[in-house]
């Protein structure tokens, strides 16, 4: 018996990264987003209870790209810190943001890095890129051409009968001589 070595893909964003991100959609709102950091994620970026977050939305080629900073004076969003008897997590909610798609998607985990001046550059999951502006729009489908059904009678294919034309086969293997 032989044995070969394993390979094994883990695909980080499934396995837990830190970052999730979720879109919630009611009756009568629009979808709002929301980041859920874990709390060793946002002690690695030194973010508290409280802290302002300023956020950059990536357009053109970085669409689908979220920028965040701790920068309490040029601030959009607030992390606000929750708790169950599970552990604590740090919430960003960010409303709605029309750059991407309206309606509800699960809270998904998120790839992210450090880049420079303190950002931290999350990748939106693919639902971000359904509505970047360098997508290409899908040919039009022209509808299939439609050809006409044979006739055929419905209540003969239903109840059995024998198919046109019997009697004439049955006349020819009649006639036929062993």
């Amino acid at each position: 018996m032989a044995w070969a070595k394993a390979v094994i893909q883990i695909n980080p964003a499934s396995v837990g990264t830190g970052i999730k991100v979720s879109l919630r959609q009611t009756k009568r709102s629009p979808a709002r987003m929301t980041f859920i950091v874990s709390a060793a994620t946002a002690k690695e970026f030194g973010w508290g209870d409280k802290d302002g977050i300023e956020v950059l939305i990536g357009e053109a080629e970085h669409h689908g790209l979220i920028r965040l900073r701790k920068n309490k004076s040029a601030a959009q969003a607030e992390v606000e810190y929750r708790e169950t008897a599970k552990g604590g997590w740090y919430n960003i909610k960010l409303g709605h943001q029309p750059a991407f798609v309206d309606r509800s998607e699960a809270t998904l985990w998120c790839q992210w890095e450090k880049v420079e001046d303190g950002w931290i550059e999350v990748v939106l999951p693919k639902w971000a890129d359904e509505t970047a502006p360098t997508r290409k729009a899908a040919p039009p489908q022209s509808p299939a051409p439609v050809r006409p059904a044979a006739k055929q009678n419905v209540t003969a294919a239903i109840m059995g009968d024998p198919p046109p034309g019997r009697r004439e086969m049955l006349e020819k293997i009649g006639g036929m001589k062993v």
